[in-house]
């Protein structure tokens, strides 16, 4: 009878290590995808940092959609709109903005839109939550995103519009703004 106690007392303490194990095992699993997750996520964000400083006026040319031009500065941008005589038309937008993705796929890469655009404005995309952004969005009372702003080589709101557009809205905006300015 000793011997079935023993056995009986090794048998639940081998089972009691056995779940405690399994217990660890299965705690430590977690703790490893919880780590290759967070691994991934700053692979991922740091994949996605801007090492772009520039200072001057920068024209990236593209097929696939408006050719923004890429400035940390507003005033070098209406200075090239006074060398030009053009209006500019701001995208004011922040890079978590839903509508705004949803521009830069559907509208802003419209064939008509784009040589419409391209050819009668100076773009401009102000990300409203980095650098001189805040300032720009401050300025034109971005409190929404996207905020689309036509302005003259002064500064001057033309036409303004809060939110995403269409292709024919963001025409008829861009029209009144051309209106605005006058010859």
């Amino acid at each position: 009878m000793k011997n079935i106690k023993i056995e009986m007392i090794n048998l639940l303490y081998n089972f009691t290590n056995t779940c405690y194990v399994l217990r660890k095992m299965q705690s430590m699993k977690i703790s490893i995808h919880i780590f290759l997750g967070l691994c991934l996520v700053s692979l991922l964000l740091s994949g996605c940092k801007s090492t772009d400083k520039t200072a001057g006026i920068e024209t990236p040319k593209s097929n696939s959609g408006l050719n923004f031009i890429k400035s940390d500065q507003l005033s070098k941008v209406l200075e090239e709109a006074t060398r030009t005589d053009q209006i500019v038309f701001m995208d004011i937008y922040t890079t978590w903005c839903a509508p705004c993705k949803l521009m830069d796929e559907y509208v802003f890469t419209d064939p008509d839109t784009r040589k419409f655009m391209n050819e009668n404005f100076i773009n401009y995309k102000v990300d409203a939550e980095k650098d001189n952004g805040q300032v720009v969005a401050t300025i034109y009372g971005a409190s929404s995103y996207p905020t689309l702003v036509f302005v003259d080589k002064n500064g001057k709101v033309l036409a303004r519009r809060e939110g995403a557009t269409t292709i024919t809205e963001l025409k008829s905006l861009a029209q009144e703004a051309i209106l605005a300015k006058g010859p």
